[in-house]
């Protein structure tokens, strides 16, 4: 019997890192990518292959059940992403915003597909208080999309250089298979990288398609903490995108008391 999922993004180059850490670099489950047009869903079928016939890459499924064997898993709460670190991976799930993110200056287009998470409702956040919500912007690659490639496509935002030169250099190392992080996340002072961010978000969670209610797993860039008025934010570039399952109505009151998106993160066992 045959998995479907609408996927609309899966990084090819992220799947196949997975080969030196799963023992036997894929089992004989086959994954196979249908692309579609916009409104559409992409399919993921996930089916037998043949012994003689193993995958070079692991499956996706077998990926997301590796992370969840060998790591933590938290509390599904934004305060449970203070300590988020670079290379952390996390799990997402909410409304967002996406398409193709250009250059501030000179409008280039360099092959950077964002994902950018928007409210359900605005922030009532006491006066003087830190805002308890997330903010995410995933950094993808065209490269990666199997649906709404065609997505709208609008520049990066006054002040966002740092971050579109980061995500444009992330597009370039994966498309020859490289997933390493760029230096520049090293070498740039933190509050240069804050404002980047910011910048980038509030242009692109208004001019960006969508919204789509999306769910999937990304590896962090940046984590930069609230403050009055202003949510957490972080950076991160995904594995896969999928149609997520937005909440019922008739949940109960804890669950009601969480934040209407909600967030999961995962570390590696110490």
């Amino acid at each position: 019997m045959q998995e479907l999922h609408e996927l609309h993004y899966l990084s090819t180059a992220k799947l196949a890192e997975f080969r030196r850490t799963l023992p036997r670099g894929g089992t004989g489950r086959a994954v196979e990518a249908e692309a579609s047009m916009l409104g559409a869903s992409a399919r993921l079928s996930v089916g037998e292959r043949a012994a003689n016939d193993l995958p070079a890459t692991p499956s996706l499924e077998e990926v997301v059940a590796h992370l969840r064997e060998k790591t933590w898993a938290y509390n599904k709460v934004p305060d449970s992403c203070e300590s988020l670190m670079t290379r952390d991976w996390m799990e997402f799930t909410g409304r967002f915003r996406f398409g193709r993110g250009l250059s501030d200056v000179g409008l280039r287009d360099c092959g950077v597909y964002a994902y950018v998470s928007i409210e359900d409702e605005p922030c009532h956040q006491q006066r003087g208080a830190p805002c308890s919500g997330v903010e995410l912007i995933l950094c993808g690659s065209i490269q990666h999309v199997l649906e709404h490639r065609d997505a709208r496509a609008t520049r990066t935002g006054s002040g966002s250089d740092w971050l579109h030169d980061l995500a444009a250099e992330l597009v370039e190392r994966e498309a020859r298979g490289d997933t390493s992080f760029p230096d520049r996340l090293a070498s740039t002072r933190f509050s240069d990288q804050e404002f980047a961010a910011r910048s980038c978000y509030s242009m692109l969670s208004w001019h960006l398609d969508g919204p789509a209610y999306l769910h999937g797993y990304a590896r962090v860039l940046c984590n930069f903490p609230p403050d009055q008025w202003q949510h957490r934010m972080i950076v991160a570039t995904p594995l896969f995108v999928e149609a997520g399952t937005r909440p019922t109505p008739a949940a109960s009151v804890s669950q009601r008391a969480l934040p209407s998106r909600w967030w999961q993160r995962w570390r590696p066992r110490r």
